[in-house]
């Protein structure tokens, strides 16, 4: 008796695998017509980075892309005030979209837009809010002219050339090199920090040179600017 009971058992809970996984197995079916009435509030599902740097050269393009049903509204707040694109002639917002686009053919200055931008996506059943928008401009300030006297150290010297670039946005690619564009050689004895200074673990005569310089690549301008040479004496014990 107890054996059968432990069979009923058995069949009931393969029973209830084969249902479960019949159920699991099944498709709902995508019918369009369906998926057209379904309503949906808005979700934004395409949008400019947190921290945008724009090249003053282009357009600015603030991205803001949104799902729903019916088909999201969008508004836009700068620096937390309604942005009433309407009254700005530079300013379009591309069609079925949130997407703004500000051009500068009739003037302006791309600074002129910096600030904080936030896209709003709205419709009957709810409304869906981008992050918030740092807009901000490339920047590739020149490196201010300078006499820079001659740097004199003795042999076997700790040394650090400083390099101080321009602070640029985003903040300029650094490296040394000579007037004549040649590389500064760096090896563990010597080598370059974060911040763009030159390290001398201990000075060598070979580090005399007249034209040591740093230079700052900027990245939106895809230009280099190049700081005044400095001259580095080395004192030997034999002078």
């Amino acid at each position: 008796m107890l054996t059968q009971g432990r069979h009923m058992v058995l069949a009931a809970a393969s029973l209830l695998l084969l249902l479960w996984h019949d159920a699991a197995s099944i498709e709902v079916p995508q019918d369009p017509k369906i998926l057209q009435d379904l309503k949906q509030p808005p979700t934004i599902i395409t949008q400019s980075l947190k921290d945008y740097i724009v090249d003053p050269r282009d357009n600015i393009i603030i991205e803001c892309e949104a799902k729903g049903n019916p088909v999201p509204t969008f508004t836009w707040r700068r620096n937390g005030k309604f942005f009433n694109i309407a009254k700005d002639p530079r300013v379009t917002m591309r069609r079925r979209s949130g997407t703004l686009e500000i051009g500068f053919r009739s003037g302006g200055q791309p600074e002129d837009y910096e600030g904080e931008y936030q896209c709003f996506a709205t419709n009957e059943y709810g409304v869906a809010l981008s992050n918030k928008i740092l807009l901000r401009v490339s920047k590739a300030p020149l490196w201010p002219k300078e006499v820079l006297e001659p740097v004199v150290v003795s042999e076997g010297s700790h040394l650090v050339l400083p390099c101080n670039p321009p602070p640029g946005l985003p903040p300029p690619f650094t490296f040394w090199m000579s007037s004549a564009m040649i590389p500064i050689p760096q090896d563990k004895r010597v080598s370059m920090g974060l911040n763009g200074d030159l390290y001398f673990s201990n000075v060598l005569p070979q580090d005399a040179h007249t034209d040591y310089s740093c230079n700052a690549r900027f990245l939106f301008t895809q230009t280099i600017q190049q700081k005044n040479p400095v001259t580095l004496k080395v004192l030997t014990s034999e002078c």
